[in-house]
C-alpha cells in the first residue's frame, strides 16, 4: 500500500517535470519564431510564472485531497446521514404510536366522562327522590305525633270537663237536697244518680 502510494507521487512528480519542461520548451520554439525583432521574453516568463502558479496548485490540491481522503469522509457523512435518516423515521413512527395511543385515551376518557356523569346524575336522582321519600315520612311522623297528641288533649279536656260537671252537679244536688228534698227524696236521688253513673260508663 505504501509502495503503490510512493509510486503514485513520482508518477505525479514526473508528469508535472516533464509538463513543465515541455512548457518550457514551446515558450522557447515560439520565443524563437516570433523574435525577429521584437522582444518577448517579458511574455515568456509571465507564461511560465502562471504555469508554475497553476502546477503547484495542482500538487498541492492533489496531496490535501489524498491526506483528506475525500472517499472516506464522503463515505462516513453518508453513513452518518443514513443513520439519522432511520433515526427520524424511528422517531416518526414512536410519535405516530404515541399519538394514536393519545388519541385513544382521549375517546375512552370522553366514553367514560359520559359515564361518569350519567352515573353522578343517577345517583342525585336517587338520593333526590330518597330525601323526599324520608320527609314525606317525617311529615307523616309530624302529623300522626300531632294528632295523637290532639286526641290525648281531647280526652284529658273531656276527662277534666266530667270531672268538673260532676262536681258541679254534686254541689248543686247538694244545695237542692238541702233545700228541698227530704230524706226518702234524697234516697231516690242518690239512687237515681248511681243508677245513671253505671249506665254511663
Amino acid at each position: 500500500m505504501i509502495g503503490n502510494v510512493g509510486s503514485r507521487r513520482r508518477m505525479v512528480l514526473t508528469g508535472v517535470v516533464l509538463l513543465i519542461g515541455s512548457l518550457i520548451l514551446c515558450s522557447l520554439s515560439f520565443a524563437a519564431e516570433t523574435g525577429h525583432g521584437a522582444d518577448r521574453t517579458g511574455d515568456l516568463l509571465d507564461l511560465l510564472y502562471r504555469f508554475i502558479n497553476f502546477a503547484l496548485m495542482v500538487i498541492i490540491l492533489y496531496v490535501v485531497l489524498k491526506k483528506v481522503n475525500i472517499k472516506a469522509l464522503l463515505a462516513s457523512r453518508s453513513e452518518e446521514l443514513r443513520t439519522r435518516l432511520a433515526e427520524l423515521r424511528t422517531g416518526k413512527e414512536e410519535a405516530e404510536r404515541k399519538y394514536k395511543d393519545l388519541e385513544k385515551r382521549l375517546r375512552e376518557f370522553e366514553q367514560s366522562r359520559e359515564g361518569i356523569i350519567e352515573q353522578f346524575r343517577a345517583e342525585g336522582l336517587a338520593e333526590k327522590n330518597r330525601l323526599i321519600a324520608e320527609a314525606e315520612e317525617r311529615v307523616k311522623q309530624i302529623f300522626d305525633q300531632a294528632e295523637t297528641a290532639v286526641q290525648r288533649e281531647i280526652e284529658s279536656a273531656k276527662d277534666r270537663l266530667r270531672r268538673e260537671m260532676i262536681g258541679l252537679a254534686a254541689e248543686n244536688a247538694e244545695k237542692i237536697l238541702a233545700t228541698a228534698v227530704t230524706d226518702p227524696d234524697q234516697d231516690r236521688l242518690v239512687d237515681e244518680f248511681i243508677e245513671r253513673l253505671g249506665k254511663g260508663h
